[in-house]
């Protein structure tokens, strides 16, 4: 199917949009899933978004949705709806590779709870995203995506796959996980929007775990309404997931669109300030004054214990990513990619004390967090400190200083991943080579709700979530 204007408009329309349109039956589930099938086709093998593409089974699901809402049963927004899943989350008949040769051709025999429920809601899905190896190291048998603003640029990780294809059109929302940050930082590169709930919110059975602890699933969409769409389908309790919150979801779109005048928002300092790019600062303090301008209290404060998020995270991730790698990396240690296979030694050489004393420095993180929230309704600070780096980089110069990009981009994420606080990264300006930069926005656990209403009074009042990358090729 040849790229038409009416398929690129329905490529990147927004979930809430479609959503509408399908409803009325101006647009058919089939018609746009063809017209995103179509976009893969083309756009697939040269952007590696897609570890494998479901086009037969999107089609029949397409064509079951058109024919229950043409007899009257529409189910809600996410009827008819293309997305695509990351894939380290579980399909039944469906290849789950986790981007890894130790089981590149792993079938599983049934859905994770958070697919099942978007079958349930209606969806329709393309593909399995790519991502990093077992969402946590970069992989040469997986080539990662490429970056649709600049294919020199990272697409960040591990849920590449699933921001690059939001970004470039190839979905219109995906499924993703975030450990340390994995949900947010493609977001961040991508000009999307990641959205990470409070931990428990949203069910992770079926979804291959990382960290036992930290794993969240995740959204990626375009807009702030679109992942809280996305996020009403898929919360809610799951006995089969342990740690699965018994809290009830409330509406997550209730209080998009409010008035956010009188809101209190804290502005992220201190640690998390240094070493920042002068594009980034320039993107923070302009979004500070459209809060002020919409009538917002923003106030500095600092992070609690944030000086120790870093190994904090890895004092906490590592040894439990060894410990669900252990026979991986005890069998078959060959068909671990070189990065996973120093991540998992590392994991196995960490003490317990220094496990038990990353435990007990959360603690302190989630009590200094209940204080800031007694009088703050959001946090806000950069996706990230640098602009979007290149692949290859290890590495940011900012200000004459050599400073290692992980380092500087798990140091904003962290603190949210080890709290279990919602937080989400979206649309906050681009730099000045015309690469997006990413605002993230925090709330009170369970509290996604207010969250996202500020998030969306950003969204609405910049317009950055409007631009598009160039068509690939052009």
């Amino acid at each position: 199917m040849p790229t038409t204007a009416r398929n690129m408009e329905l490529c990147f329309m927004s979930i809430d949009e479609l959503g509408r349109r399908i409803r009325s039956k101006e647009v058919s589930p089939i018609e746009v899933t063809e017209a995103v099938l179509a976009r893969i086709q083309q756009h697939n093998e040269e952007m590696r978004v897609y570890i494998t593409v479901t086009s037969d089974i999107a089609l029949e699901q397409a064509k079951k949705a058109d024919q229950e809402i043409r007899a009257g049963n529409y189910i809600g927004p996410m009827h008819g709806i293309p997305v695509s899943l990351k894939d380290n989350i579980s399909t039944k008949g469906i290849r789950t590779s986790c981007a890894s040769m130790v089981a590149p051709d792993w079938v599983p025999d049934e859905d994770a709870t958070v697919y099942a429920r978007l079958r349930k809601a209606g969806a329709v899905l393309v593909g399995k995203a790519n991502l990093n190896e077992y969402a946590f190291s970069m992989n040469p048998s997986f080539p990662p995506p490429l970056n649709p603003w600049n294919y020199g640029c990272t697409p960040a990780g591990s849920s590449s796959g699933s921001g690059v294809g939001v970004a470039a059109g190839m979905v219109h929302g995906s499924i993703g996980s975030d450990t340390g940050g994995s949900g947010r930082a493609p977001a961040n590169v991508n000009g999307a929007v990641g959205l990470k709930a409070t931990y428990g919110r949203v069910s992770r059975w079926g979804v291959f775990p990382l960290s036992y602890s930290l794993d969240h699933t995740t959204m990626m969409t375009r807009t702030v309404l679109d992942s809280a769409i996305m996020l009403q389908a898929t919360a809610g309790h799951d006995p089969r997931d342990e740690n699965s919150s018994k809290e009830v979801p409330p509406n997550f779109s209730d209080k998009i669109g409010q008035d956010i005048k009188g809101m209190r928002i804290g502005l992220a300092k201190g640690f998390t300030y240094e070493n920042v790019d002068p594009d980034v600062m320039s993107v923070i303090q302009a979004a500070t004054n459209v809060f002020r301008n919409l009538g917002a209290e923003v106030e500095e404060l600092e992070l609690p214990y944030v000086q120790h998020c870093l190994n904090t995270y890895a004092a906490t991730m590592n040894p439990e990513a060894a410990t669900i790698h252990y026979h991986n990396l005890r069998d078959h240690p060959e068909k671990l990619g070189q990065g996973a296979r120093v991540r998992l030694d590392l994991g196995n050489m960490i003490p317990a004390t220094a496990y038990v004393h990353a435990q007990r420095v959360r603690k302190l993180m989630r009590d200094g967090y209940k204080e800031i929230f007694k009088s703050f309704d959001a946090i806000i600070s950069p996706g990230s400190p640098t602009r979007t780096g290149k692949v290859s980089a290890d590495s940011t110069v900012v200000d004459g200083m050599e400073v290692n990009n992980r380092e500087l981009q798990d140091g904003y994420t962290n603190t949210y991943s080890l709290t279990g606080l919602p937080a989400m990264v979206l649309p906050g300006g681009f730099s000045s080579e015309g690469t997006p930069i990413g605002l993230q926005v925090a709330g009170k656990w369970f509290d996604e709700a207010t969250m996202l209403k500020v998030a969306h009074a950003y969204e609405k009042a910049t317009g950055w979530h409007l631009r598009r990358p160039p068509n690939p090729g052009e």
